[in-house]
């Protein structure tokens, strides 16, 4: 094996290892501590070369060591397919320090394909695309490099990169076929993360004053978009509507004087996987793509009227909260309905908790500021409404300070501060008049994406407000100033539409493509072949003259070069069987050695596709020449 032609295998099976190790590195069930050691000996395998290198027997006890060690796992309770990876991932590390054969050279690509199917099971984000496409390519060249290692007389060169993006294009035609042809199967919901998710504070049973919402942090946590398609008109409306809705969470009942906890209660209701809640009663229709955090909670629109099919067993709490039964550890379709602009319409979510009412622990600040408000003979109702529009008027500011002891006395002083401090000022001030209230963590309005047509909920939309019984039933009510959603954490606002627009593309039409999905695509493509056979088969009738005459001035095919060279070789004394090489017969008699080497090696480079291919004289010229 020459030089070039080992350093070229080098480089390439390498490269296909480290696309199927890029594409689990985007996962959040592998560990980092696992891929990072293969990186980090690839990089120094590139960097020292073939000298950084083991014997094969060295590299397998590392593959052993791989194997046992993923057998405790296992009896530790890790999931198997996890499991699996990381004994894939040790034995990568183990490929990719042997030292340089053929075989170490296949030990790569196979490992590199397998890490690459693991991939599409663990792996969620779009990004997976760049990997796997970037392995396509160099596995089909190495391929074509480690075909010809090791023939007598040199090594074939590879083709030009050009000529290999037919074959990359049938590849990615074959690969979507088969996304459509083969069945799906779920596994996410059997996994829990080992790498950590989105965290968002305040959505915990305790939140100290100052710990929530105070960052224009542009990461998303939502997206909503119609359950169907609309025409324009439709989802003119739709976005009219949703994208002012309050989306409610965590739900806060006793305050401790410096934060809010919530309340103890047991729970109204349980709802298994794949159940339903409540009934559609008309109104929006809309998918919300939730994406993995931390914390357990579904946030829910106002005027919900129902949830069909919950993709997680979860708890309907009485204040109004719905958590999963635990965190689910990956990316949620889940479908709702809402009717109207109303909190959610459930009947276990409608009574008063008693605990609401208590004033204890107001700040006596707080109770100074609404005596002098109050007016004589006003009511409670309209009192509480006057120091809503007052608090309106002060300043929204998220860089104001909190002070841990006395948070409502500090702001009531300065008169600014961040929403959570705005929703506890007015839910005290509304027990000081006598009213049952309490605050709620969640979204507020959240941006419309003019590129993909859905809405986005991001960590910068985190918002705080009131949740006072009147008149039999719990009303919103926001003491926010305006400014508040004037504020974004989002640069290069086109550049994000588009980006955003292709993740849910990804979500709705790979990750959530389901066996009924493929049924209806395939139905849907019959039903139009049906619907235009008759264009389809006059199309067909007027391109065959075209085919014929494409046929008779296509060149002759290179195998019929075959016979004539067999006959040339016959002449020569030489006798070739159907399934022997040129490289391996004798040369030819009367015929200079080294010209008949420089023979083959020019005939398989345009046998293979290395250069321009010959036909029936020129290989005559070339027979002439030896």
């Amino acid at each position: 094996m020459t030089g070039a032609a080992f350093a070229g295998a080098e480089r390439l099976t390498l490269a296909v290892l480290m696309c199927g190790i890029a594409s689990l590195a985007l996962s959040d069930f592998v560990s980092p501590f696992y891929w990072s050691l293969s990186v980090l000996a690839a990089l120094l395998r590139l960097w020292r070369g073939p000298g950084f290198a083991l014997s094969e027997m060295q590299a397998s006890l590392i593959g052993w060591f791989g194997f046992f060690w993923v057998g405790i796992e296992l009896l530790l309770g890790r999931e198997w397919i996890v499991a699996f990876t990381d004994f894939m991932l040790i034995l990568a590390l183990a490929v990719v320090i042997e030292a340089p054969t053929p075989r170490n050279h296949l030990h790569r690509m196979l490992v590199g394909l397998f890490l690459a199917l693991a991939a599409a099971v663990l792996t969620d984000s779009f990004l997976y695309l760049l990997p796997l496409t970037a392995l396509m390519w160099f596995m089909w060249r190495a391929s074509f490099r480690l075909y010809g290692l090791n023939w007598p007389g040199g090594d074939l060169q590879l083709p030009p990169a050009g000529r290999d993006m037919p074959i990359m294009l049938g590849m990615a035609v074959l690969a979507a076929l088969l996304f459509v042809a083969m069945p799906r199967f779920e596994a996410h919901s059997l996994l829990q993360p080992t790498q950590p998710r989105m965290q968002t504070s305040g959505f915990s049973d305790q939140v100290e004053l100052g710990d929530f919402a105070r960052q224009l942090d542009p990461t998303v946590m939502m997206r909503v978009e119609p359950a169907q398609p609309l025409p324009e008109d439709a989802l003119n409306d739709f976005r009219r509507r949703i994208s002012d809705l309050y989306w409610r969470g965590a739900t806060l009942g006793y305050f401790t004087g410096r934060g809010w906890r919530q309340l103890p209660g047991r729970a109204a209701a349980m709802i298994r996987r794949g159940g339903d809640i409540g009934a559609a009663r008309g109104g929006l229709d809309i998918a919300v793509y939730r994406e993995a955090t931390d914390h357990g909670y579904l946030p829910l629109p106002q005027g919900l009227s129902a949830i069909v099919r919950m993709p997680e067993m979860a708890v309907v709490r009485r204040d109004g909260a719905l958590l999963f039964d635990r965190p689910p550890a990956r990316r949620l379709r889940i479908r709702m309905q809402t009717a109207g602009r109303e909190q959610p319409a459930l009947a276990a979510w409608r009574a008063p908790l008693p605990q609401e009412m208590s004033r204890r622990l107001v700040p006596a600040a707080l109770r100074a500021w609404v005596a002098a408000q109050r007016r004589g003979g006003e009511a409670p109702v309209a009192t509480l409404q006057r120091l809503r529009r007052i608090l309106q008027g002060w300043t929204y500011d998220l860089q104001a300070p909190v002070d841990a002891q006395h948070p409502v006395a500090s702001f009531l002083r300065m008169r600014r501060g961040h929403c959570e401090l705005y929703a506890t000022a007015l839910a005290l001030a509304a027990r000081e008049l006598g009213l049952p209230a309490r605050v709620v963590n969640g979204y507020f309005g959240g941006e419309w994406n003019e590129v993909g047509g859905f809405l986005l909920l991001r960590r910068q939309h985190a918002h705080s407000w009131v949740e006072v019984w009147l008149d039999g039933r719990w009303q919103l009510m926001d003491a926010t100033p305006p400014s508040r959603w004037q504020m974004s954490g989002v640069r290069f606002q086109a550049l994000d539409d588009v980006w955003e627009s292709i993740r849910l593309g990804w979500y709705r039409y790979v990750l959530e493509f389901q066996d009924s999905d493929r049924a209806a695509l395939l139905r849907g493509l019959w039903e139009r072949i049906e619907r235009h056979v008759l264009v389809l088969a006059g199309l067909l009738l007027a391109a065959l003259p075209g085919l014929r005459l494409l046929r008779r001035r296509r060149p002759r095919r290179r195998g019929s070069l075959w016979p004539l060279l067999d006959a040339w070789l016959k002449r020569h004394g030489r006798e070739r069987s159907p399934s022997q090489t040129l490289r391996s017969l004798p040369v030819p008699a009367g015929v200079d050695e080294g010209r008949w080497r420089r023979f083959v090696s020019a005939w398989e480079a345009q046998a293979y596709g290395a250069a321009s291919p010959w036909n029936r004289r020129l290989l005559r010229r070339h027979l002439r020449a030896l």
